[in-house]
């Protein structure tokens, strides 16, 4: 059944003014459903996606900053391990340094000093678990020539030994030179590799 054409008698009788005032009414209350509707939710999830988008670029910020600080963290770890290597070639097997440190008695012997003391010290081992040292004390006369010759040749060697605690007597003579009481500690460095302490001796109970 076909449909009737709607009426527009009485649509056509109102003033021209009311019909204006009627267009301006439905063209407001379109515009606020479509704000209400349409805009204001649309507007709602793009200031949501803009602070999302803000929290993202801080924590980018945040990230290419630690980023970069672990960068040189690597790099200078690195560095560090390059040069734990280095020092490490310095450090002998503990059964060397204490061979090292007969043999630089025998060297004071050999240039002309006399040795009164060599007393091993007391084995200790670095909180690093690197290296131990190895302490001896020792006496020594001669003249500040030979002494200092001494001392010259230990500061030469490849490998780390430390002369400390020097002490110097008065010069007396004995058989027809100046000689000098000298009393000084010389500690070895090595890499904990065996259980011996300094002088060759094994500590108690090993």
């Amino acid at each position: 059944m076909a449909m009737k054409a709607p009426d527009l008698t009485a649509f056509k009788a109102i003033p021209m003014q009311q019909k204006v005032a009627m267009l301006v009414l439905v063209l407001v209350g379109i515009g606020v459903g479509f704000y209400f509707y349409v805009e204001d939710p649309f507007q709602a999830t793009i200031t949501n996606l803009k602070t999302e988008i803000a929290k993202l670029d801080t924590e980018i910020t945040t990230n290419k900053a630690r980023i970069a600080k672990l960068e040189e963290l690597k790099q200078l770890n690195a560095d560090l391990q390059r040069q734990l290597a280095k020092n490490l070639e310095y450090l002998p097997p503990e059964e060397e340094a204490v061979t090292l440190l007969k043999q630089l008695s025998n060297l004071g012997t050999r240039i002309g000093l006399d040795l009164k003391l060599w007393k091993p010290g007391i084995r200790t081992e670095d909180s690093s678990k690197l290296f131990v040292r190895l302490p001896v004390d020792v006496e020594m006369s001669g003249g500040y020539h030979t002494l200092a010759l001494f001392f010259d040749r230990i500061g030469k060697l490849p490998r780390i030994i430390n002369v400390n605690k020097i002490k110097m007597g008065g010069g007396k003579e004995e058989r027809g030179r100046v000689s000098v009481q000298t009393s000084f500690q010389l500690t070895a460095f090595a890499s904990p590799a065996a259980s011996t302490a300094p002088g060759g001796a094994k500590p108690a109970g090993k």
